[in-house]
């Protein structure tokens, strides 16, 4: 048993010898590779880059050059003299009856149309093909009324076929509506009004 612990105790200083010479042998490696060791600096990327270009000003457009108006009056005859001349001639005293009054949107009004839905719904013709087949519908139409109340223009938005939206324009034909209002003045405007057809 003694020469048991001999042996024990020769094997574990030859054993802390062994990692005693290790562990110096790897503290003098370690060493030489700081020394040679280059030193990176870490770099944020957008250090490299090169600078963005400033935008350029946006130069406003030039005034458009307003043309000379001459008003001349409209005369019955033929001109004794008349005048050569590069200018715009704009008539005076023309009745602008034949233009077209601008519709405002339905978001624009402080008041909508009264339009008399009993009177229209006397006036439908239910489609012969759709009450055979028992078919029912919605009309959605944008009609154009301007500040009298006259109904100038009809356009379907979405017609469900079956002949519902002729049926629904033409009971809208010669119809007076009480016109829109935009901060109590009657105005022109686009409104958009369904016309659904039921069977009874």
């Amino acid at each position: 048993m003694k020469r048991l612990r001999w042996i024990l105790l020769i094997a574990a200083a030859l054993l802390h010898l062994l990692l005693f010479v290790t562990v110096r042998l790897n503290t003098r490696a370690a060493a030489e590779d700081i020394e040679r060791a280059e030193v990176f600096k870490l770099v944020d990327a957008r250090e490299l880059l090169p600078p963005e270009p400033e935008p350029e000003p946006e130069l406003p457009p030039p005034p458009a050059p307003e043309p000379d108006v001459i008003e001349i009056e409209v005369q019955e005859g033929p001109a004794e003299e008349y005048q050569e001349t590069e200018q715009t001639v704009v008539e005076v005293g023309t009745p602008a009856e034949s233009a077209e009054p601008e519709y405002l949107p339905q978001h624009r009004i402080s008041r909508i149309p009264e339009i008399p839905t009993r009177q229209i719904l006397d006036r439908i013709v239910y489609p012969q093909m759709a009450r055979r087949q028992g078919i029912e519908g919605t009309v959605f139409l944008e009609l154009f009324i301007d500040e009298h109340g006259t109904i100038r223009a009809v356009e379907v938005l979405r017609d469900p076929g079956f002949g519902f939206a002729e049926a629904a324009v033409a009971a809208l034909d010669g119809i007076s509506v009480r016109p829109a209002e935009a901060n109590g003045i009657p105005v022109a405007v686009r409104y958009r009004y369904p016309v659904r057809f039921q069977l009874r």
